[in-house]
């Protein structure tokens, strides 16, 4: 029994809040670190836990089919004007996530800004960010489009509220201006220039956000485009162009000379920086090195991590369960595949585990082991482009073992036998094995449960209000949440849609807990958190007690437990405790996404193995993950189907 009341157990690897995350501990990864692979799955899968999919909304260098602009491009702008808050004469501002209460700022109005509001909306959550979602969506832009993969570092913090949102530049703004907006971001005239060729290569204008640029149709309600460039990629066409005189760029060759920003920036040094980066290559550079700068943008006091890079081998969820009255184990390894080769049929994967308790402690004697229950690959097309610029996809293997309460687990491992006469490949965390701390309380979530109703208290869109409300204290219900959150008339954008009130709905939750009988709990507790809400107004926050099941009776040792909570948000994460002799156990950031509509697999049958132990072959990749994707095949239709 652990002592710490905030104790994390390794039941649930999932996700712990990235301000914990110092650059030491991500440059020197060992599991558990669920931060990191939170990020990691999301960056490289391109998915939340539950299967739905960001990068499916910008990959393949995706048209918006509503609009017909580059969406790749709206998610780049979206970054750059968040990062454009910042001031370097006091630190203040950057990529911080405060645009979503910004989008009635002169600079940020159109109908693309919304959209991708709109996109992200679902994927913050109590270990990634806001900001850091943004700056994922800037960087899988750029990649789905050809252009060059941005390194990544994590950590930034959100605000929930609007911040100075005057210093992003406007097409009327006249050189000096401009250049002085790009200094207080903390860019010179030179790299001013080139962050424009490099923000503009994929954009385009829409008739409904700038008439005087380009006129809409006549008795046509559908808005006319024109790109920057003669292509649709991310490429040096937006600087050969502009040098040759071919450009089509309507911020170059407008009549209008109050809105020719490009021509102005492009020209201020006499084209001399243009013709600095005319070459591919030194373009494709040049960009990566200062879109990587643009997103690491941030308020003084906030630091960022090392670069997230892909692990070569990694265990989405570890965690025991209860699913059709047999208390079982699961976990998957996820192996990187090199694209357009197709997995060896010869291959075999083998979990492999030791008991916690009894005379086989350990591994004493021997080790259990079991094969897959499932296993798939993903297709390249379902993943995120910087998977796929890295020339990898993914195969999983899905485990679900039974275990013997009494004995339980203490700690896990995998051999991954090619079949080419070749030695296994262990993945053992470096040789100590992925150790499990403690069984004594645990989610189970095929015995929990969630409804969806409507929220009769509107919330309000952000913009429509400078301060959305502070934020939730500990116990706040949601119907407290809608009736806190501002009010406000509907307003109008031009080229954007309505902002005002919105009704969105409550998901209710029935949460079931098992907890050791012989724990004897005076209390068990649940601290529920949810910052994926409606429009960002507030974050969600309750705590409340559970009550032992009268309805579940207890099975094999452990007593069932339950509560419920109503969330106004779309990731509900849940920290959950019991509190026995002074002491309390925890097993903390559980996602809610997957509960009792996921189908159930059976269990794979068990072999003991004399003699083995944690060691074994050749120790590669030896890392673990963070993201719940066991039955993926099915968590992908369902994620799917909710997005």
């Amino acid at each position: 029994m652990h002592k710490s009341s905030t104790k994390v157990s390794l039941l649930y690897l999932y996700l712990l809040p990235l301000f914990s995350i110092s650059a030491s501990a991500a440059s020197s990864y060992k599991w558990p670190s669920p931060q990191y692979d939170a990020l990691e799955t999301l960056l490289y899968e391109g998915r939340r836990s539950d299967g739905s999919s960001l990068s499916s909304l910008v990959a393949p260098c995706r048209k918006r089919a509503s609009t017909g602009t580059s969406v790749p491009a709206e998610w780049l702008r979206f970054a750059f004007h968040d990062m454009a808050t910042h001031n370097v004469d006091d630190g203040t501002g950057g990529l911080d996530g405060s645009i979503v209460y910004e989008l009635n700022a002169p600079e940020n109005f159109g109908e693309g800004f919304i959209d991708t509001l709109s996109d992200f909306s679902t994927f913050p959550n109590k270990a990634i960010s806001r900001a850091d979602v943004i700056a994922i969506g800037a960087i899988m832009g750029v990649a789905t489009c050809g252009g060059p993969t941005i390194p990544f570092r994590a950590g930034r913090m959100d605000v929930w509220k609007g911040g100075s949102s005057d210093n992003a530049p406007i097409p009327e703004d006249d050189i000096n201006t401009l250049k002085d907006s790009f200094r207080k971001m903390g860019f010179t005239q030179e790299e001013m220039i080139q962050l424009t060729a490099c923000g503009h290569t994929m954009g385009a204008v829409r008739s409904t956000d700038f008439p005087q640029l380009v006129p809409p149709t006549q008795g046509s309600t559908t808005p006319v485009v024109k790109d920057f460039d003669g292509t649709t990629q991310f490429d040096n066409a937006i600087v050969t162009e502009y040098l040759d005189g071919s450009t089509q760029n309507v911020l170059v060759v407008t009549s209008n000379a109050t809105m020719a920003s490009d021509l102005r920036v492009f020209s201020s040094d006499g084209n001399s920086t243009m013709k600095g980066i005319a070459d591919a290559n030194k373009f494709k550079s040049t960009c990566q090195t200062l879109l990587q700068r643009m997103i690491e943008v941030v308020p003084k006091d906030v630091t960022l991590t090392d670069e997230i890079t892909l692990i070569p081998a990694k265990v989405n969820s570890a965690a025991l369960s209860y699913e059709n009255k047999k208390f079982v184990f699961k976990t998957e390894l996820r192996l990187n595949q090199a694209l357009n080769q197709t997995v060896s049929s010869k291959r075999t994967v083998t979990l492999l585990w030791c008991a916690a308790n009894g005379t086989n402690k350990d591994c004493a004697d021997s080790a259990f082991s079991a094969i897959p229950v499932s296993n798939m690959t993903d297709d390249a097309s379902t993943i995120s482009p910087l998977a796929t610029t890295a020339g990898v996809t993914f195969a999983h293997y899905q485990f679900v073992v039974p275990i013997d309460t009494s004995s339980s687990i203490s700690k896990f491992w995998f051999e991954v036998n090619e079949g080419d006469g070749k030695s296994a490949t262990t993945y053992n965390n470096g040789g100590d094995g992925y150790k499990i701390d403690q069984d004594s309380i645990f989610f189970v979530p095929m015995l929990s449960h969630v409804d969806s109703v409507a929220n009769t208290s509107p919330a309000t869109m952000p913009g429509s209000s400078p301060t959305p409300a502070a934020p939730l204290t500990s116990g706040t219900s949601a119907a407290s949440a809608a009736a806190q959150a501002t009010t406000a008339p509907a307003l109008r954008r031009r080229g954007g849609g309505p902002i005002g009130p919105a009704l969105p709905q409550n998901k209710v939750y029935n949460l079931v807990i098992a907890v050791k009988s012989s724990l004897a709990p005076s209390r068990v507790y649940v601290d529920s958190t949810d910052v994926a809400t409606p429009n960002f107004t507030q974050p969600f926050s309750q705590t409340f007690d559970l009550q032992k099941s009268s309805s579940l009776p207890a099975q094999d040792g452990y007593d069932f437990w339950t509560g419920g909570v109503t969330s106004p948000g779309a990731q509900l994460m849940v920290d959950i405790h019991a509190v026995a002799s002074g002491q309390t156990i925890s097993q903390t950031y559980v996602p809610t996404l997957l509960l009792d509509n996921t189908p159930q697999v059976d269990p794979s049958n068990v072999t003991m193995v004399k003699g083995k132990k944690t060691g074994g072959a050749l120790r590669v990749g030896e890392v673990i993950g963070s993201v719940w994707l066991a039955l993926l095949p099915v968590v992908m239709a369902i994620g799917a189907s909710v997005m």
